[in-house]
């Protein structure tokens, strides 16, 4: 699954970090990985980066913004906690930020859970006795993950966002741990691109399982262009024999991270629909899987209770002619192939079924 979520009791450190090799992270008091995001009705990749800490060094331009925030203000790290001093600072940074955040620090962190999972530490920076900044960061065996940073709007131009997650590769120096895990960044969609700037990271390659310096990526090569490519081609190839399709995007495709029951549900966020739309509830799909390097048919079939997961007025604000907005689950795949003449008989095979 490209979206899936567990839910573990207890967290050993060496099994966060052994999820975060292999692209997974937190999310409250769980851990879950995703490889595609729908901004603003756009979709994108989401990639996975961690920073090698083997011999790393902050480069000039960190150093100089490291030096400038010790200049004027005092930091600290010590182990997690919430209080009313930094609750009152994530409210004012939340009133300034431009995306969504959980309601509290506390639901942020804890997810309504009373005990903490993950053995979290804090980074502190004051301005004499006051708050103005504080970050959040997990430590595994070998391995540290960034999990969030707020700071006073009014200290914004002292980049402080970036100098606490310097202080957690400080610390994590100092434990000498292996690898520092800034979370995703989002090629094509700049807001993450800070998280490049601590130095030379990689990212893991879906389809390799392995991870390869960033500097070598490419937009078409992320998952979500290698999908529109080898798509395009399929359509292509499927056009050129006779047989219609329809190429739609699918913003519900993060369903198994939000779903109440456990079912597979269809979890790509663009597709190939060969078999007619309307009044229909099982259909003949055509996907790329980046995982796998190959092409899936596959039979999918509504489901029924859409309004449990999804807010009626998300699904509605898509273009209905490019989205297919109606919950899907997958019911059988029906063959398997790198290339789209070896898909194209059990597609026509499918087809006599339907």
């Amino acid at each position: 699954m490209f979206a899936e979520k567990h839910y573990p009791e207890i967290l050993l450190p060496e099994e966060l970090d052994a999820y975060l090799s292999r692209g997974w992270y937190r999310m409250g008091q769980t851990v879950f990985t995703t490889h595609f995001l729908c901004f603003g009705r756009s979709y994108y990749s989401a990639i996975w980066a961690r920073l090698p800490l083997t011999g790393y060094k902050f480069r000039k331009s960190l150093r100089k913004t490291f030096r400038r925030v010790e200049h004027f203000f005092e930091s600290e790290v010590g182990e997690a906690s919430i209080t009313p001093e930094k609750e009152r600072l994530y409210r004012r940074y939340k009133a300034s930020f431009s995306g969504m955040l959980a309601p509290t620090l506390r639901d942020a962190l804890m997810d309504g859970e009373d005990f903490n999972i993950f053995q979290t530490h804090e980074v502190r920076v004051y301005d004499k006795d006051k708050l103005i900044a504080l970050s959040y960061f997990d430590l595994g065996k070998h391995s540290s993950a960034s999990i969030m940073g707020v700071y006073d709007p009014d200290y914004k131009k002292y980049s402080l966002g970036i100098f606490t997650m310097l202080k957690e590769i400080e610390y994590s120096l100092a434990q000498n741990l292996l690898y520092y895990y800034p979370g995703y960044v989002v090629p094509g969609y700049p807001r993450f691109d800070y998280k490049l700037r601590i130095g030379d990271v990689e990212y893991f390659d879906l389809s390799l399982h392995s991870w390869r310096p960033y500097h070598k990526l490419t937009e078409r090569n992320t998952p979500l262009g290698k999908m529109n490519a080898r798509l395009e081609e399929m359509q292509q190839y499927l056009n050129h024999k006779g047989y219609k399709s329809q190429q739609l995007c699918y913003p519900l495709f993060e369903a198994n991270l939000f779903g109440f029951w456990s079912a597979p549900y269809f979890d790509y966020p663009v597709f190939l629909l060969c078999s007619p739309r309307e009044q229909n509830r099982r259909f003949l799909i055509i996907v790329y899987d980046p995982g796998v390097s190959s092409y899936k048919l596959l039979v999918a079939a509504l489901f029924d209770d859409l309004q449990l997961y999804f807010n009626h007025s998300y699904t509605e604000s898509f273009d209905k002619h490019s989205n297919f907005v109606e919950l899907l689950v997958v019911e059988q795949m029906l063959e398997e192939s790198r290339t789209p003449s070896h898909l194209l008989q059990a597609l026509l095979q499918g087809a006599n079924l339907q």
